[in-house]
């Protein structure tokens, strides 16, 4: 009951004084109720994680900053830095306020190149920004993982003075000097950049060192939770240190504490080690606070039944950090070991370790359904085969390589080479079977869980597959499953269309639907550190939408915030038609024109592609409904724009028009905006965008001719629907979260 309060703050909406003495009162009510009716010490479990975890929301709100600023102050690194082709970001807290700062140094264009050093102290010039991010309803949500990290702030550093080296050597900071020497440890020894990054991974955690093609390889194969350090591997080398414990028995010469002692102690102390190496991770602290749970009943030879261990960890976590609940991790970790309690608690075993191993992997899979549907929307059904082989390679020979080598590292100060080329071949061996099952042994199915009832049939569904062979009727999960996944789509009507401006920051990616035809105008920012938007935003966002081709992809014009991510679209996507103003797309020229479902497609402008003109070139493209007309501008300027108001009117008018260059000063000349005469303007651009997009004016310019403006970087996510009328929704607007209201009302 503590943790299904606790949960309330996934879906609450805001925060207020009022909720939180609604929430005290009713607690001290069922409190003085209590001895009188027993039945209320559930409630009462409840309304304490409801307020526990909103008073641990309230202390992040009022800590966050709530506008841009430009601030000086100390501060001291706090996390192990993580280095990309153009940034190094860290967290550093405040010395004074203690507020936490995700901070980023740009390398480019500076004349120096900063070693960063966990411990060390500075004194930054930082332009900070508040904790956001894109809202979309799918992919990565930065805002609550901010909130959840409870960093207060965003910042660059302007300028810094380096104050003090790693002057506090008993602190905290003395596990991430520990990582970040290890990690140059690793960088010396270990040349190539894949076998780099997987040994940065599974020995300090940092798994930065990864590019972005590795990340979709364990993605893709379902062996994603292989390279987090997380309950797999903290167990694994607690198994170690309970081998270890066993010789040590055997060595003493007096054998005076007990065996089982012995072994339960050292299990503990390695995997607190590993712990710390990983910088004592959420998912290892969980990982410890079970294994140190089950290590009490075993010490105090209490009987430590499965569900108790399970469930007094589970507490345990929860009043450690009732944000924890924010993580998927937090879910999937504990939803897996209850999998495996209800799949094989309290049978008898008559199988092979081999066979139970086979059956567990399988189990996994169909007990895991539901979370992975939800938190990924795709599942590889093959995931439980690849990790047949995968997990014994990872727990009996990496993790233990990596273990030793560590050790004898620390202790003399040297790695063997021997040991060291076994490694790099044992690493190699992993990522070539992985590429492997990637080409050939890949079974996806992509579900978008959208509602709760598809969540609840498919809970439902796979706990009764998972239940022991003596529970009869077992099969009417099947059913169950197959009525959460078969996908039920609301038709667009001939004539109408459905248009999404999805939230990709400071740039342009607009999803058009007709009945039968899906097209892409714009895909988003591409960036060297191998992020784009496509990856990020727009494929998850079709993989929820279920479409797995597009008729086709308009790129307005060559800039990076338009058409950066085109090749990762691409790689991903079957696309039939690419518009655009490159040679290697069909022209965008003016006066093309096609026809999907009775909605009609014009592109306006340019009318040459040469010489190309940038932003003037930017392909002006008209869609025309039975009713309603939508106009997607790309980044035109006033030039192009009073070349086109000077058009019939039946041309350029339209009911919904998409903001020129993002809300530029340089475009929305009044001229234009009254030639158009829409009912509504939708703007694209990022939060904090360093050009102060929309423009004051422009925003005013709107204003005054009296149509209303909405923009992506306030409303996230925007959908356009024509039928039966024009209506429109913004994202943030129709899900409100703690973590997206930035103070308390």
């Amino acid at each position: 009951m503590f943790l299904l309060g606790a949960m309330q703050i996934l879906w609450w909406p805001l925060l207020t004084e009022v909720t939180l003495m609604i929430a005290t009162g009713l607690l001290f009510l069922c409190s003085l109720l209590k001895a009188r009716f027993n039945h209320l010490i559930p409630v009462i479990f409840f309304i304490s994680g409801v307020l526990y975890a909103m008073l641990a929301c309230q202390i992040q709100l009022q800590s966050e900053i709530e506008t841009p600023q430009k601030r000086s102050f100390q501060g001291r690194i706090e996390s192990l830095p993580k280095h990309t082709a153009q940034k190094v970001s860290f967290i550093s807290s405040h010395s004074e306020s203690k507020q936490s700062f995700l901070l980023n140094w740009y390398s480019k264009g500076q004349s120096k190149q900063v070693d960063f050093e966990p411990g060390n102290l500075y004194q930054f010039e930082v332009s900070l920004k508040p904790p956001h991010g894109m809202a979309n309803g799918i992919g990565f949500d930065r805002e609550k993982w901010l909130f959840r990290n409870r960093i207060d702030g965003i910042g660059t550093i302007k300028s810094m003075d380096l104050i003090a080296e790693k002057t506090r050597p008993l602190s905290s900071n003395i596990l991430n000097q520990w990582r970040a020497t290890t990690g140059k440890s690793i960088d010396q020894h270990f040349k190539e950049q894949r076998i780099n990054g997987l040994i940065h991974a599974l020995s300090i955690g940092d798994k930065s060192h990864f590019e972005h093609q590795d990340f979709q390889l364990f993605q893709n194969t379902g062996t994603a939770h292989l390279i987090a350090i997380s309950g797999l591997h903290i167990g694994m080398v607690a198994l170690l240190g309970w081998l270890l414990g066993g010789l040590v028995f055997q060595l003493l010469p007096q054998q005076i504490i007990p065996k089982s002692l012995i072994q339960i102690y050292l299990g503990l102390l390695f995997a607190v080690l590993y712990a710390a190496l990983a910088g004592f991770a959420v998912s290892t602290q969980r990982a410890l606070i079970m294994l140190l749970v089950y290590a009490l009943f075993k010490i105090f030879r209490r009987a430590s039944y499965a569900w108790d261990v399970w469930s007094t960890s589970l507490l345990a976590v929860l009043l450690l950090d009732p944000l924890n609940v924010l993580d998927a991790g937090f879910w999937l970790s504990f939803t897996a070991v209850a999998v495996l309690i209800l799949s094989f608690n309290g049978i008898s075993n008559t199988h092979s370790r081999t066979s139970n191993f086979i059956v567990m992997q399988w189990r996994l899979l169909l007990g895991m359904l539901p979370l992975s549907l939800l938190v990924f929307s795709r599942v590889n059904l093959l995931a439980p085969l690849i990790n047949l082989l995968m997990i014994p390679l990872m727990t009996f020979l990496l993790v233990p390589m990596i273990m030793l080598l560590l050790i004898i590292g620390t202790l003399f100060n040297f790695m063997p080479e021997t040991l060291i080329d076994l490694l790099s071949w044992s690493s190699q061996l992993f990522l070539d079977l992985l590429t492997w099952f990637a080409h050939h042994a890949s079974w996806p199915i992509h579900v978008a869980v959208n509602s709760w009832w598809q969540l609840a049939l498919l809970g439902m569904g796979t706990t009764l597959f998972i239940l022991p062979k003596a529970i009869p009727q077992r099969f009417w999960g099947l059913p169950l499953i197959l009525m959460a996944i078969i996908p039920i789509e609301d038709r667009i009507k001939l004539g109408q269309f459905n248009a999404y401006f999805l939230d990709v920051g400071q740039g342009l990616s607009v999803v058009i639907k007709t009945q039968s035809h899906q097209l892409i105008y714009d895909v988003g920012s591409a960036y060297e550190s191998g992020f784009n938007m496509a990856d990020a935003i727009t494929l998850p966002w079709l993989q929820q939408q279920n479409i797995t081709d597009l008729d086709a992809l308009v790129l307005s014009h060559q800039d990076n915030d338009h058409s950066g991510a085109e090749d990762s679209l691409l790689d991903n996507t079957s696309v039939e038609t690419i518009w655009g103003t490159e040679k290697h797309h069909l022209p965008c020229i003016a006066g093309t024109q096609w026809q999907w479902d009775n909605v009609t497609f014009s592109f306006l402008s340019p009318y040459n592609l040469t010489p190309y003109l940038k932003n003037n070139s930017s392909c002006v493209l008209k869609i025309s409904g039975t009713d309603f007309s939508l106009l997607l501008t790309g980044d035109i300027e006033t030039p192009v724009e009073y070349r086109l108001s000077q058009a019939a009117p039946e041309l350029i008018q339209a009911d919904v028009l998409l903001v020129p260059h993002h809300g530029s000063k340089t475009s929305s000349s009044a001229e234009f905006i009254q030639a158009v005469n829409p009912q509504l303007a939708i703007n694209s651009s990022g939060k904090y965008n360093p050009f102060n997009h929309p423009a004051k004016q422009v925003v005013d310019q709107y204003t005054q001719l009296g149509i209303p403006l909405i923009d992506t970087q306030d409303s996230g996510m925007i959908t356009l629907n024509t039928y039966p009328t024009l209506q429109y929704k913004r994202f943030r607007n129709e899900s409100v979260r703690i973590w997206r209201k930035k103070k308390p009302e």
